[in-house]
Order: structure tokens, then sequence, then C-alpha cells
């Protein structure tokens, strides 16, 4: 069986309306390829275009089509090269042909069948209950003193303590400025900067994100084929992705066992969050790895002083952030359970604000059944030989602050975090991310023009990074407009742009992502007035770049007579006046382009907007002077 078959296999096991939505689309992708091979529009697909969205990325297969037939991902989309050969096109679109017409005919005649009495919910609870089982179980080799001393031998933790003293003066000279040195917020912090440290180290240092593993032949890109079973109990299963230049297939083994992951360094979020939590416990935390059912792990780590556990992503390098994965990534939750050393506890409550709505999809086993099974667990582990009375003790106390800790807010009394905005997904590629659902509603792009009112002659624009807000200042300084969230005021973004925030170093930034080569954002201003031109325009900005990135700014002027202008701004060095060159001009573009860096983090070293938490100051002044039409 050919690759592109069991990925059509594949979308015909989809819910019949997702497959039929996006049989169609690939059939008309396939067709327009085929009656057009010289056409490049038809060999792009925006990730972005709300046919995708909607019709191919719910489909399981969709996308490993497209891949297959020779479809590589570019910045915000997928692109199929002019020297692509277009045989295998040629056969998805015959086999998506003739995987309609067997459709059809099977359903023609269908006949009443008798169903097994064995239910899939019910296997479907079994294995669920036993993955907690043995998470439960396997949670135990982080105690392990001989590997927890390997560990810790690998943290730079003389260098990280010395990051710890210089944050902590930067903090204590920020409370004795704004005078609140009984903050509790600030005391948290204080109390957690090492774990801020190790957590920003291991992201940006440490550990290696995989999508695909380079061809070991040629050190071509590759691209995920399928998954085999593996005989090795240090491994997970094995996935097998093959090189786009040469043909030749990979193996990527998907390692559990800790010793090796200490020395490959590299994985996903489940190798990720398995090493962090070691490294946690090989530093005296008290941490637990956490389970999310819908695909993902990460840590969390007691704080004595806060009474509370603290939610740490490696992946993310975010830091006490639990409503990220629903109110950023957008995960429909169900079940979230943490594993420590102590106990299992379903931690579903801290990480959701619909809990009605949670409730609806948490069908695979009563409440009362897993409470049950949970209690179970936890009596076996805390009556176990060794297991002291004082511990068991301190555990119970724990439970109860974290009990009262879940339970929902009194009214008028919201929870920490509940109105802060939440980026999507920046681990992985921009295409396996909007394929699992776990990207910000920002990455679909909303064009907005900024409309210059009828009788302005001065126009401001000013955007405050720290606070995500854009005012329109007339001349007196009064504020004529407000726009919340940064990318509702842009005409276009590429490249996966998201805001960055940084809790640990309390800093703010637009970054592109991870895997993009470059990232795009673009502003436009159309004066409204037919008596009024643009006379000069000019900005200023707060950027940062690193390791020889760079932000490219380019301006376009639009003329009545259908005549335009492009100024490259390439030295404009953060601050830029303009008059003769766009005199005369009804609507103008700024866009900035994020580009350059070094290795695998290249993504980061371009930060447009980057500022302090705390900062009262705009990050971006636009000014637009107009005068009469003559």
């Amino acid at each position: 069986m050919t690759n592109l078959k069991r990925y059509v296999d594949l979308l015909r096991e989809n819910d019949e309306k997702i497959y039929r939505e996006a049989q169609k689309i690939l059939s008309i992708l396939c067709k327009n390829i085929i009656d057009n091979p010289q056409k490049e529009e038809y060999r792009k697909v925006r990730l972005s275009n709300p046919t995708v969205v909607e019709k191919i990325l719910p489909a399981a297969g969709a996308i490993e089509c497209l891949f297959e037939i020779g479809f590589t991902e570019k910045d915000d989309h997928l692109f199929l090269p002019k020297d692509a050969p277009l045989t295998k096109t040629y056969e998805l679109r015959q086999l998506l042909s003739s995987s309609d017409i067997k459709t059809q005919r099977q359903e023609s005649v269908a006949q009443p069948s008798i169903q097994p009495t064995v239910s899939k919910s019910s296997v479907t609870s079994m294995e669920f209950l036993d993955k907690i089982r043995l998470e439960f179980a396997d949670v135990l080799k982080y105690e392990n003193p001989t590997l927890q001393a390997k560990a810790k031998s690998i943290v730079p933790l003389t260098r990280l303590q010395t990051g710890v003293v210089q944050t902590l003066r930067s903090v204590q000279r920020d409370i004795k400025v704004n005078g609140n040195e009984g903050n509790t917020e600030e005391d948290t912090i204080i109390e957690n900067l090492l774990l801020a440290e190790l957590l920003r180290w291991f992201k940006l240092e440490f550990f290696q994100w995989v999508d695909s593993p380079p061809c070991y032949a040629c050190s071509g890109p590759c691209k995920y084929s399928y998954t085999v079973k593996s005989k090795d109990p240090r491994i997970l299963r094995i996935e097998i992705h093959r090189c786009t230049s040469c043909g030749t297939q990979v193996k990527f083994p998907r390692y559990s066992d800790l010793q090796i992951l200490l020395i490959t360094r590299q994985g996903r979020c489940g190798e990720w969050a398995r090493i962090f939590t070691l490294l946690c416990r090989s530093l005296g935390y008290d941490a637990r790895l956490v389970w999310d059912k819908t695909d993902h792990l990460w840590t969390e780590v007691w704080s004595p002083r806060s009474g509370r556990w603290i939610h740490a992503d490696p992946c993310e390098n975010v830091m006490d952030r639990p409503l990220m994965y629903e109110k950023g990534w957008g995960k429909k939750l169900t079940y979230i359970i943490a594993f420590s050393r102590d106990e299992v506890q379903d931690v579903t409550w801290r990480y959701t604000m619909d809990q009605e709505s949670v409730m609806k999809r948490r069908t695979l086993i009563t409440e009362e059944a897993l409470i049950s099974f949970i209690r179970k667990l936890n009596l076996e582990r805390q009556t176990a030989s060794g297991y002291s009375e004082a511990r068991r003790q301190y555990v119970v106390k724990r439970n109860l602050l974290e009990l009262v800790e879940m339970l929902p807010a009194p009214p008028g009394k919201e929870k920490p975090h509940v109105n802060e905005d939440y980026q999507g997904r920046s681990s992985g590629s921009l295409t396996w991310r909007l394929s699992r659902g776990e990207v910000s509603n920002s990455t679909i792009k909303e064009s907005y023009s900024w409309k210059i009112p009828k009788d302005l002659r001065q126009y401001e624009l000013c955007y405050y990074a720290a606070k995500d807000i854009y005012h329109i200042r007339g001349k007196d300084g009064s504020v004529l407009e407000q726009r919340t969230g940064w990318q509702k005021g842009l005409h276009t973004t590429e490249g996966g742009v998201f805001r960055k925030v940084e809790e640990d170093w309390k800093v703010v930034y637009l970054a592109r992502s991870p895997g993009a080569q470059s990232g795009l954002v673009k502003w436009s201003f159309e004066v409204l007035d037919t008596c009024l031109r643009i006379d000069s325009f000019s900005f200023q900005v707060i950027t940062r770049v690193f390791h020889g990135a760079k932000i490219q700014w380019i301006l376009e002027a639009f003329y009545q007579n259908a005549e335009s202008k492009i100024l490259c701004l390439s030295n404009c060095n953060n601050t830029f006046t303009t008059n003769d060159d766009v005199k005369g001009a009804i609507k103008v573009f700024l866009s900035a382009t994020l580009m350059g860096g070094k290795d695998d983090l290249a993504w980061q070293h371009a930060q447009l907007f980057r500022q302090s938490l705390q900062s009262e100051e705009h990050s971006l002044l636009i000014q637009i002077r107009l005068v009469e039409y003559t």
C-alpha cells in the first residue's frame, strides 16, 4: 500500500461530513494544478484561508495528502514547487474519485447488521484508566537518586543563580520605585526566580524541538510518513519520516527512557515535559508531570510559600499561565491528570473557566468512578512500605489547599489571569499547530485599514505593547479611537507573528513563528477627506535585534492618479520622517519584516515593540500631517 493510499484511507475514517468537504476541496485543488500547471496561484495554499481552517485542517489525512504529493511549508502557507512531478497529484485525484465511487456503492447496498456487543466507549474507558495507572507507576522513576544526580550535573546552576540575582535586583528596584513592598505578586515572582531561569534555559539552550529529523544521507528536510510499533521498552513508538530530496526513510524513535533523553535532548512535548520534570526533581522542587488527554504534557511545581501548584510549560517557556491552553490555544479540554510520587490528581479545573462545556465532553467514565479509581491508586501508594505517616499528613494538607484553589471563584472575584490575553502555541511548525487547532484566532488574519477622519489635519496612531492597545489621537492629544489587540489594527500579517510575553523577564514583544524564515506586519492608512492629501509621514518605534537579525521597514505611498512609490527604510534607526516622498498621497502602507537571527532561536532574535510589562510608554508612534489639495 502506498503512502498516498494510506492517507486517503485515513481521510475516509473521518466523520462523513468532514470527509466529504475535505475530499471536495482536495479534488478541486488537484484539478486546478493539473489543468493549470504553470499558474503559481494554484500551487499555493494559505493556512489562514477559512476554507483550509474549516474543511482541511479538521480532516485527519488531508494535510498528509498535500505533503505526499509534494507540497512544502513556507512561512504561513503550503507551496508546490514548479519542478515537483505531477504524477502523485494525478494519483491523488484518482484515489479521491475511486474512494467516492466505492462509498456510494457501499451506501446503496448497505443492509442492516447485528452490531457487536462490546461498546467502543467501554474499551476507551479501560484504555484511559490504564493510561492513568501506567503513568502513576512510571513517575516513580524520577525519584532514582543516580538519575537525579546525573540530571543535576547537567544544569548550569551557578549561571542560573547569577541570572536570579540580576533579575532579583531589577525586581527590587521596581518595587522600591513603585512603592509596593507588600505586593504579594512580586513576592511570588522572587520566590520562583530560579524556576523561571531553569525554564528559560531549558527552552532556549538545552532541549530541541523536532517536527521531522534531517536526512542522514543528504541532510535534506524530511516529512512524516507513518508510525510503527517498537519492541524496545525504552521507545514508545517509531516515526518514519521520508527525505523530500533523496527519498531516504529516516527513523525517529520517540524515547521514554530518561537517561537516553538526557543525551539526545530532543523530541516533542512528551520528551520535553518528562525531562523538565526530572530536572526540577533533581534540584529539590516538589514537581509532578501533567498529562492533558487532548495531547499535551507539561509540569507543575509546588510552591510552599504560595501554598499552590505553579504551572510550567517548558515547550512554550511559559510559567503560571494555566488558562493558556483554553484561551490561547483554543483547546477543547476534557481530562487533565497530574502524577507525582505521592498521588494522582484530576487538575482539569485549574485549566478551564468553562466547566459546563468541559463536563459535557467528559464522557469516558462517570465522575464517581474516576474519583474512586484515583482514591484507590493514592491509597495504595500512600500505604506502601516505606511511606511515612508524616509525609502522608503533609500530602493531605496540600490536597486541601489545592482543592480550595480549584473551586469556582465567588461572584465579583475572578481568578488570576482570567482577563489576560493569551497567544496560540509557539512550539512546532505552523502547519502542525494549525492541524491540531492550537493557534489563536490572531493567526486567521483580519485585514484592517485606519481611516483618517475628515477635517483632521494632524493624525497620530500609538500602540502600547504592554497594554496591547492602539490609540488614535488628534492634534490636542485627545484619544479619538481605541482598539484592543495588536492584530486588530493590522492590514496584513505573515509568518505566524505573535505577541510573546516573557513572565520571567517581565517583557513583551512581537516575534515571528519558530521555523518561519521571516515575519511581516503591515499597517494601512487612508485619507477619507477628498479635499486633503498627506503632506508628511513620520514614525518612532522600539525594537531589539540579536545575532545578526534585522527588521526591514518599507513605506508605500499611493496617489489619486494610481501612481505609487515604495521606500525601503533599512537604515531608519527606528525613527523616520519624510515629506517629499509621500506628499500628495491618499493612502500609505507601513510594513515591518522580521528576519535573520541565529540557529533554531532565530525567530526570537528580531523583536518588535520589546518593552517592560510595566511600561506606560508607547511602543509605536505614527504621525501623519495633512494639507488641503490644490
